[in-house]
């Protein structure tokens, strides 16, 4: 257990940890940095936090652990801050979306100040379009997956302690290189809530309002705060347009796909239609595998629960890239057939 934990920043993700710290009695104290008094007092308010500051100096002093909760385009500044403050041993982490330039940023201050602290990256996969510690709440910690992104630089004994402290809160842990996390979520999570915002602009004014829930599902992530995903998008730019540039391509050859339907009755709008179908039974067999199963875990031994947890880094096989829609490989059969 740790003696003060100090939670840097508490907005919903930083409120999320420490409502989840002091639910698990992760650490004998929880101390929330935030640069106003309505937020401390919000913090208070839910029971985030066991006392609150505005001094991020006097908030950090004595903290065994720091977790940067802040935008991923202030974490280098802020750590500026924070590392000259911390005492002897004490140990970072944050909760940023990208993690090359993050990690880089954090760990070169670290080495010019000659500081005698340990930096280790977390990206905990979860969260809510929502903002503000009032929301946190909101977001479900037990059960989600939390990756850190240790590098040659990284300390083993911190390693072990930041990724106990999200075991703690009841979080599977998953370990990759920076480089490869970014590559990874730029799929998983910054093409989604692009193309999110993307559907919303797609909408004339009249079909917006004829809008029903497939449409308010599908562009959810709109909702998020602009500004933190504009950063989010900035700092992982490089992936991101390459994966936006492949699922273009993607989209072009269902357009294709789709205007052969019109040709009913043809060799060609048949096979278009066999096409189609094996691509969304393919999507649907994808998407149930990794959603139904996560919603009704197995039972397992100690041992393989333990496996599980502690996994190395995954590669394309586990996040495979997008497939021609002209080769698909599901063994579902169209309609009649």
């Amino acid at each position: 257990m740790l003696h003060r934990l100090c939670i840097v920043g508490m907005g919903l993700m930083g409120g999320a940890v420490g409502l989840a710290a002091r639910r698990a009695g992760a650490a004998t104290r929880v101390i929330g940095v935030a640069d106003n008094q309505q937020t401390i007092d919000a913090a208070k308010r839910i029971g985030a936090v066991d006392e609150a500051t505005l001094d991020l100096q006097l908030g950090v002093r004595d903290a065994d652990l720091v977790l940067l909760a802040v935008p991923v385009r202030l974490i280098p500044e802020v750590a500026a801050t924070v590392i000259p403050a911390c005492r002897d041993g004490a140990i970072l982490t944050d909760l940023g979306s990208t993690k090359s330039t993050v990690v880089s940023g954090v760990e070169t201050l670290i080495s010019r100040l000659k500081a005698p602290v340990q930096f280790v990256g977390s990206h905990p996969l979860t969260g809510s379009e929502k903002t503000g510690v009032a929301a946190s709440g909101e977001v479900q910690l037990e059960g989600a997956t939390c990756v850190l992104t240790p590098t040659p630089s990284t300390d083993n004994e911190a390693y072990r302690q930041v990724d106990d402290f999200w075991k703690s809160l009841g979080m599977k842990t998953m370990r990759l290189a920076p480089a490869e996390h970014d590559a990874v979520l730029a799929r998983s999570s910054h093409l989604p809530h692009l193309l999110a915002y993307a559907l919303i602009h797609a909408q004339s004014d009249r079909s917006l309002t004829l809008s029903g829930p497939g449409l308010r599902d599908m562009t959810r992530l709109a909702g998020s705060e602009a500004s933190l995903w504009v950063d989010v998008f900035a700092q992982n730019a490089a992936e991101l347009a390459k994966v936006v540039r492949e699922f273009g391509e993607e989209a072009i050859r269902l357009s294709e796909e789709v205007a052969m339907l019109e040709q009913a009755g043809t060799p060609g709008a048949e096979s278009a239609r066999e096409r189609l179908f094996r691509y969304l039974a393919d999507a649907r067999l994808r998407h149930d595998r990794r959603y139904e199963k996560a919603a009704e875990p197995e039972p397992r031994d100690e041992e393989a629960a333990e496996d599980e947890t502690t996994a190395t880094p995954v590669g394309d096989d586990e996040f495979p890239r997008p497939r021609n829609l002209r080769d698909r490989d599901t063994e579902i059969l169209p309609p009649g057939r």
